[in-house]
């Protein structure tokens, strides 16, 4: 058991299967960082990327008006992660990484975004998008009636050189999410008492509901100073339930061309997300349910009495992609915590039960702090050991 307030935390890269401290998986490529200025004089930093198939980012002196903004429209912090990174990954197909370099959103302002959100009537966001409230006794029961469906416009800036140092917008990228469940707590000040509405919504309609949104927002959208002709990539996501250990997931995308004002035809994203062990995967991914079954007996012959083994699987166009393993287990001392690992090490080596091409992160984590990482890429002979120590 710690004592004390922990002040830092460092790595200590055991010799398990790697005779170096660096992470092999992301071996960066030699870059330069670049300075440099954006349309507009704004003096911005250049970050090379750590391989071809990703962005250079363009990091600005000055932060987004947005940063961190997204939580105020989305709640589970799996969906917030998968949003950002998810439409960073589609994005690639209208933006090349070798072409374009990434940005945090700099054109819609918060403002913009909350009467989007907002719903319609509201008097303080006369542009909600948001339908009214509907009928009820209470505050509660009108918002139930009429459940918010659109959760958030998340952007994404894709810049592409102006000159020597200098760079321009080149084109935008929207997520438009929505609810899968709507809950929110409404304060009435006539009565100061605080009203909840919670209600589960109809995913396929919800779904269906956040194209008419998303074309709504680009209208919106196009309004925006300096956004008025840059192509602009919009991918639909729904979210998870509140608390849900796996995110939601983007199904839908299109790219509207410089200076359209309308959405042509969509493009399904077939992407999920399941997580092990649980009925739903045994319904959806009946194979994969008992290969992970199988690696968790597996895990559990070292502590059969105080384990616990949770996985969250990635699938795209219907094959896993990529596979998280998180293991919480109480352990006593750290050479405990490195038989451990070595011994979950040699599983993904010799009795791993998923095909050895599969991506694999493996988080090992005790009562208090985080204890060990493995990590196992296609192009890897062996397993990455990463040992967490933690100083007082």
């Amino acid at each position: 058991m710690l004592k004390g307030k922990i002040l830092g935390v460092a790595i200590a890269c055991t010799l398990l299967t790697m005779t170096a401290c660096s992470a092999p998986w992301s071996a960066q490529k030699e870059g330069q960082v670049l300075k440099g200025s954006s349309k507009g004089g704004q003096k911005v930093t250049v970050i090379p990327q750590e391989s071809s198939q990703d962005y250079r980012t363009i990091h600005a002196d000055q932060s987004s008006d947005l940063r961190g903004y997204i939580q105020y429209g989305v709640d589970n912090r799996v969906d917030i992660d998968e949003m950002e990174e998810g439409l960073m990954r589609l994005s690639k197909d209208a933006f090349k990484p070798d072409e374009y370099y990434f940005q945090q959103g700099n054109y819609i302002k918060p403002n913009v975004i909350d009467d989007m959100l907002s719903r319609k009537g509201d008097k303080a966001h006369p542009g909600g998008l948001n339908p009214p409230l509907g009928k009820g006794k209470d505050l509660g029961e009108q918002a139930s009636a009429h459940p918010k469906v659109l959760s958030y416009v998340l952007e994404q800036d894709y810049l592409v050189k102006a000159g020597d140092n200098s760079y321009k917008l080149g084109g935008v990228s929207l997520a438009v999410s929505v609810n899968s469940v709507y809950t929110e707590s409404l304060y009435n000040k006539k009565d100061g008492k605080t009203y909840t509405a919670d209600v589960t919504l109809d995913k396929s309609k919800a779904m269906a509901e956040g194209k008419t949104y998303a074309q709504k927002v680009l209208e919106r959208v196009r309004k925006i100073k300096g956004l008025e002709n840059v192509p602009i990539f919009i991918a639909l996501y729904i979210e998870a339930p509140p608390g849900s250990y796996v995110p939601g997931h983007f199904y839908a995308k299109t790219l509207v061309g410089k200076g359209q004002s309308a959405i042509g035809k969509w493009q399904s994203v077939n992407e999920d997300y399941a997580m092990f062990p649980t009925a739903e995967a045994d319904d959806k991914y009946k194979t994969d349910s008992a290969k992970f079954a199988k690696f968790k007996e597996d895990v559990e012959k070292y502590f059969p009495n105080s384990i616990g083994i949770i996985g969250k699987g990635f699938y795209k166009d219907g094959e896993l992609s990529e596979l998280t393993v998180t293991i919480n287990i109480r352990f006593y001392d750290k050479t405990e915590v490195i038989s451990f690992a070595n011994y979950v090490s040699s599983l993904l080596q010799s009795r791993f039960p998923f095909s050895q091409h599969l991506p694999v992160q493996i988080y090992i984590n005790s009562v208090d702090q985080p204890e060990a990482i493995i990590v196992k890429q296609p192009d890897m002979d062996k397993p990455f050991v990463h040992i967490y120590k933690l100083y007082q």
